[in-house]
């Protein structure tokens, strides 16, 4: 931190973080106590680097009606940002979050030194924010949310895959184009804008914890839709940090989300503004607070594999993810492990039979028929495409359109659902 400290009085320090996911589970185990130990670490940083500006790129919640500990978590920061530190807060929605629920204390937030932009705001001029103010204006934020197919495009009866894919990508683009043409008076003045996202942007790298934005994939979006008079993008949505352009960034999670990231380093970024440009961008570490780890290993190693494991542990006790390949179905996996490991210093969390005969990631181990059906039946994307990848007899496109078909209809089911 020590190059942090020491900041000139002609600079603007911008930190960029996105995907808290409060409220998150893993395995039905609650991450609040891993979510805590960052929120106090953060405003540490934010206290000692003299931090001027937090920029929160999305995904705050895990759901669009997060548990009330986790909305605590996050009122409990505002505050505590508010009254211990100098740093205006802007907040955009990801697509994990509720555009109503984050924007209905807006006015109460905004007198804390808050900004939150949780539905995209239809005059192009209402999504910049000039910081501090506009009467001494140093750095601009081109506020833009999660963009919803609402924001994008009007659907049509007969559309395929390449007619949505269009339609998606064109509306990102002219969302960002229009917010940076309304913001061309601040730049002319000198004034660096920052702008946000929360999408998928082709190149990076994803894990398994992340939820598909669009139907299908549909709309990943190349660099290019960022108009060149922003001087950062600030991005949520994937969780690993990642610069897939020179001046387009993920902050990724600060926390671990799922047992794929188990090996991944977490970051916020550091963006030093003077002199009307972006002068430094600075990656700092976030502490493992609970490592995750897994373990793979045939069936007849899996004593030898376990006995031999001895995490680091962090803060928090290690929760494992442990593979078993080549158990047979009458073997109970699960509680073997469990035995195994009852007197080590770390927890398994999951135990899976790897099979070529089931979808990726689904776990039955040591289950009933009836629960390995419910199980099944809980993942229905997952058991579509895996009997997709099945049928030889249709090409490419058609498996495609296929698998729009589908996730249009599942997301009708689910909506539905949560509307009964």
């Amino acid at each position: 931190m020590t190059n942090l400290i020491n900041k000139s009085d002609d600079t603007l320090r911008v930190l960029h973080t996105a995907d808290w996911h409060l409220g998150k589970t893993l395995n039905d185990q609650s991450r609040d106590e891993e979510h805590l130990l960052f929120l106090n670490w953060l405003l540490k940083i934010i206290d000692e680097g003299a931090v001027d500006v937090l920029v929160i790129a999305g995904d705050v919640f895990d759901s669009a009606n997060p548990p009330q500990l986790a909305q605590t978590r996050y009122y409990d920061f505002v505050s505590q940002l508010y009254k211990n530190t100098n740093c205006s807060l802007i907040v955009t929605a990801g697509n994990h979050d509720s555009p109503l629920q984050l924007e209905a204390p807006r006015q109460v937030l905004h007198a804390l030194g808050a900004h939150v932009v949780g539905f995209l705001p239809e005059n192009p001029a209402s999504r910049l924010i000039v910081l501090p103010s506009p009467d001494n204006p140093r750095l601009v934020i081109a506020a833009i949310p999660f963009l919803r197919d609402r924001d994008l495009r009007k659907g049509y009866a007969g559309q395929d895959a390449s007619d949505i894919q269009q339609a998606l990508t064109a509306g990102i683009k002219r969302r960002y184009e229009e917010t940076a043409e309304a913001a061309i008076k601040w730049s002319e003045k000198g004034v660096p804008v920052l702008a946000t996202g929360h999408l998928t942007v082709m190149g990076a790298s994803k894990s398994d914890s992340e939820r598909e934005i669009h139907i299908g994939g549909l709309g990943d979006v190349g660099a290019d839709v960022f108009p060149d008079i922003f001087s950062y993008v600030a991005l949520g949505h994937l969780h690993r940090p990642q610069t897939p352009d020179n001046r387009v960034c993920y902050s990724g999670s600060p926390i671990a989300l799922s047992f794929s990231e188990a090996n991944d380093t977490k970051e916020v970024q550091i963006l030093d503004f003077a002199n009307d440009t972006l002068k430094e961008h600075t990656p700092i570490l976030v502490p493992v607070f609970r490592k995750l780890a897994q373990i793979r290993t045939p069936w007849n190693d899996l004593s030898e594999s376990i006995s031999s494991f001895n995490p680091d542990t962090g803060n928090l006790e290690t929760w494992v993810e442990v593979i078993v390949k080549d158990a047979s179905l009458g073997e109970d996996i699960n509680e073997v492990v469990q035995n195994l490991v009852a007197e080590r210093n770390f927890q398994v969390l999951k135990v899976l039979r790897e099979s070529v005969g089931l979808p990726d990631d689904i776990d039955i181990e040591g289950q009933s028929d009836d629960e390995a059906i419910e199980k099944l039946l809980d993942n229905p994307k997952k058991v579509f495409n895996h009997r997709l990848k099945q049928e030889s007899s249709l090409d490419k496109k058609e498996k495609k359109e296929l698998k729009i078909a589908f996730a249009q209809l599942l997301e009708l089911y689910e909506t539905e659902g949560a509307n009964t």
